[in-house]
């Protein structure tokens, strides 16, 4: 028996405390009294003296037991108890859910392996002992605290579902070499699809269940919008052959239910290539399907949305800001207008694209920005312009991306200002004068000037004008890039005003814009909810080609020293103050009753 406490024992000088209060106690006195009214009239004159032959009945050593019995109880008494505890860590990440030869998933295998096991440990006299079950999807945690018996750990481990997720295995096996170096567990049990590496590794248990199977897989499905204005979206999809023969795959594109396109590649064994879907119709959520079929599914499959290419949110700053509404047509961008007046320098870190027309900011906007005819004399752009009444082209790039497909003959600019040479920005479009159209860059940024106004944008009704916009903007917001997509497993942050996400269960989560949101195990359609109900679709993908390649599974590798065995048994506390405090409550009571028939009959042999 020992005491987590040791220090509460101080707590035992309250004893001669005990001792006193009985020397002070009440002390009998002879008093002659002539009637029982005179007896009970003397009754409150009691003669209370201290000191004196002490006299210790049988209730002062209850009291002192009782006292005893509760400094016990401070100082947390425990005994030693013989104890077999065990760390399960079961591999539920994506690949455990391809199918095996023989029939069932590597999961469900993994499972029933552990299962026995457990077993075989609690039939061999050991199964006395706390059960501790990690997962290591899509990060390895414990599912719970843990169990009290195996009885409890092998249901639980009955009701989990492997994840979308990859595995971490560097992580993996800092667990287990963590769990297998700390001394805490007599026995540490690993099932799952990856192969332990270790020089030594005693205490460790490992079934792996990693039958390779030949497999295809989509490796991404990116979107991305061309240039400004167009509807049509181009998709890249990549795929892989994980396979030992070589393969004619198929991909099936479907938007919102609907089969948009499909295109076949021939992939050799272990060759990756990718298919290009130029002009996809519009749609909210895409879905790629990988034919022929195999034993892992989850791959075979990918989502996509519009969602996942943020807007182009563009401030555009002017004396006549109704310049700005044509914009608002085009798909995929966001428009912000303000007076010069009303403009503040910071409300460009919320822009990706800046246009000032008509005006100047003081400093050089950080962001990337157009200048239609500037002011004269703007000092921070360094621009010497020379006004005109009629504008004329007189030449212009025809290889440069502003002036693709772009037939400027057909243009009708009317007044505007010629730019002179400038330092740092180049002419793509010149007059009989000057430069109309320059362009350069500038600390990372890019920058348009033009010498002729390009707003309002009428789109069809003035389609020369209109593509040379499309082109500028394009070049400033650099719309080619393609959508990075989110992946299963990995967090991201909460845009702003979305109060609620949809998981692909249909189970509705709560969220804080701003926050990040990690319950991403599953792939599918996340729809993030607004605070006025608004939808707005999210894809989430396995894109792990290194979690496909079912045949080369990743190693985990685990690090125990040679000297570092799991004991057999394990000496566990067991705390044993409830015990004790229920023998107070009993010695409390036990007391209180029998001074309560004292005091019963002594008060009626009063009367």
């Amino acid at each position: 028996m020992g005491l987590l406490y040791p220090g509460a024992l101080l707590l035992l000088a309250l004893v001669p405390a005990l001792i006193l209060a009985y020397l002070a106690r009440e002390r009998p006195s002879r008093v002659t009294v002539s009637s029982v009214l005179a007896f009970r009239a003397l009754r409150g004159l009691r003669a209370e003296r201290f000191g004196g032959r002490p006299r210790f009945d049988w209730i002062f050593f209850l009291e002192l037991l009782l006292l005893c019995l509760a400094v016990l109880a401070v100082a947390g008494p425990y005994v030693l108890r013989p104890s077999s505890p065990v760390a399960v860590v079961l591999d539920n990440s994506a690949a455990t859910q391809a199918e095996l030869a023989g029939g069932g998933s590597r999961f469900k295998a993994a499972v029933e392996k552990l299962d026995e096991a457990l077993a075989a440990h609690q039939s061999a006299g050991q199964g006395a002992g706390e059960v501790a079950v990690y997962l290591t999807a899509p990060h390895p945690h414990r599912i719970a605290p843990p169990f009290k018996s195996i009885a409890e750990a092998r249901a639980a481990i009955a009701k989990v579902v492997p994840a979308d997720a990859p595995a971490d295995s560097a992580a993996v096996g800092g667990l287990l070499s963590s769990l297998a170096s700390e001394r805490r567990y007599t026995k540490v049990i690993y099932a799952g699809a990856d192969q332990i590496v270790a020089a030594a590794a005693p205490g460790i248990t490992a079934f792996t269940v990693s039958e390779p199977i030949p497999n295809y897989a989509i490796g991404s499905f990116v979107l991305r919008r061309e240039v400004f204005g167009a509807e049509a979206l181009h998709a890249r999809i990549r795929l892989a052959n994980f396979a030992a023969q070589t393969r004619d795959l198929e991909v099936i594109v479907t938007g919102d239910g609907r089969e948009l396109a499909h295109a076949k590649s021939v992939l050799g064994p272990g060759e990756t290539g990718q298919l290009e879907f130029p002009e996809l119709p519009p749609a909210n959520v895409y879905r790629a399907e990988l034919l022929p079929t195999d034993g892992f599914a989850l791959d075979n499959t990918a989502y996509a949305t519009v969602g996942s290419m943020r807007a182009v949110s563009i401030l555009f700053v002017s004396p006549t800001p109704d310049d700005a509404r044509g914009l608002e047509s085009i798909p995929g961008v966001a428009v912000v207008a303000r007076t010069p007046e009303a403009y503040a320098p910071w409300e460009l870190t919320g822009a990706d694209v800046a246009v000032f027309e008509y005006s100047a900011p003081k400093e050089l906007a950080p962001v990337n920005a157009l200048f239609v005819m500037p002011p004269p004399g703007a000092p921070t752009l360094g621009f010497v312009v020379k006004q005109a009444d009629a504008v004329q082209i007189a030449s212009w790039r025809k290889t440069d991306p502003l002036a693709d497909s772009v037939n400027f003959r057909l243009l009708n600019l009317r007044a505007g200002e010629m730019f002179a040479v400038h330092p740092w920005m180049s002419a793509v479009v010149e007059g009989q004068d000057g430069g109309l159209l320059l362009r350069g860059e500038r600390d990372g940024h890019r920058y348009v000037a033009a010498g002729f106004n390009l707003f309002p944008y009428l789109g069809g009704r003035n389609l020369p004008m209109s593509v040379l916009t499309l082109n500028v903007l394009s070049y400033l917001a650099g719309l080619s890039a393609d959508s990075t997509g989110y992946r299963t497993g990995q967090p991201w942050l909460v845009p702003a005003g979305i109060t609620q996400v949809a998981l692909p269960s249909g189970r509705i989560a709560a969220v804080t814009p701003g926050s990040m949101f990690s319950e991403t195990a599953a792939q599918g359609i996340y729809e993030l909810i607004g605070r006025n109900g608004t939808r707005t679709p999210r894809a989430v993908n396995l894109a792990d080609f290194a979690e496909s390649d079912l045949a080369h599974p990743a190693p985990i590798h685990v690090e125990v020293a040679a000297g570092e065995s799991a004991p057999r048994t394990i000496a566990q506390r067991v705390p044993v103050g409830v015990w004790v405090l229920l023998a107070i409550i009993a010695l409390a009571m036990f007391e209180a009753a029998v001074v309560y028939r004292r005091r019963r009959r002594g008060a009626l042999v009063s009367a």
